[in-house]
């Protein structure tokens, strides 16, 4: 029956820059500290064996920055979405429900993703807006039924949210 089981990964992009008020907001690029934190999270996937077999990744620039520091060609199938730029729990459920892998990577945006990770909880609504569980880079793990076609409220079960400042540097 365990193997039965799927995982999903829930990937907050990393932090932004902010510094061009001209720039259209799906076009901000990381900041320095958004780029070490995705490299740091992305080598914290790979020290952890969690690779994905399937990436669900926003088509915003942050995003897909956040994705290339984890691979640039990934030798996994990865859908770039534009439904992923901002959505709202309705459309997260929706393209989740459209893929198949043992482990999906969903690379995307707050307050959706938040909204998400509250839905597979099945934390009440008044928890949920007082708890930011999921910081820019954050990674929140969770063990999924075999079917999740059509997911319910607190089908998912929590294993770990793991933060960039939660992730040791690895010196050699």
């Amino acid at each position: 029956m365990a193997d039965k089981l799927r995982e999903l990964l829930i990937w907050r992009h990393a932090k932004s820059d902010w510094s061009n008020e001209a720039l259209e907001d799906k076009d901000r690029a990381l900041s320095e500290r958004g780029r070490r934190n995705a490299k740091k999270m992305a080598d914290w996937l790979q020290a952890q064996d969690l690779l994905p077999d399937v990436i669900l990744c926003s088509t915003a620039k942050r995003a897909q920055q956040t994705l290339n520091r984890l691979c640039k060609d990934c030798d996994v199938q990865v859908f770039n979405l534009d439904s992923l730029y901002l959505a709202n729990l309705s459309t997260l459920l929706t393209e989740l429900a459209k893929v198949d892998g043992k482990r999906i990577l969903l690379i995307g945006h707050n307050p959706g993703l938040q909204n998400l990770i509250d839905y597979l909880r099945d934390l009440p609504l008044e928890q949920s807006s007082q708890v930011k569980l999921l910081p820019t880079a954050a990674i929140a793990q969770f063990i999924m039924p075999a079917d999740w076609s059509e997911l319910e409220r607190g089908d998912g079960k929590l294993v770990a949210i793991t933060r960039p400042k939660d992730v040791q540097t690895q010196t050699n």
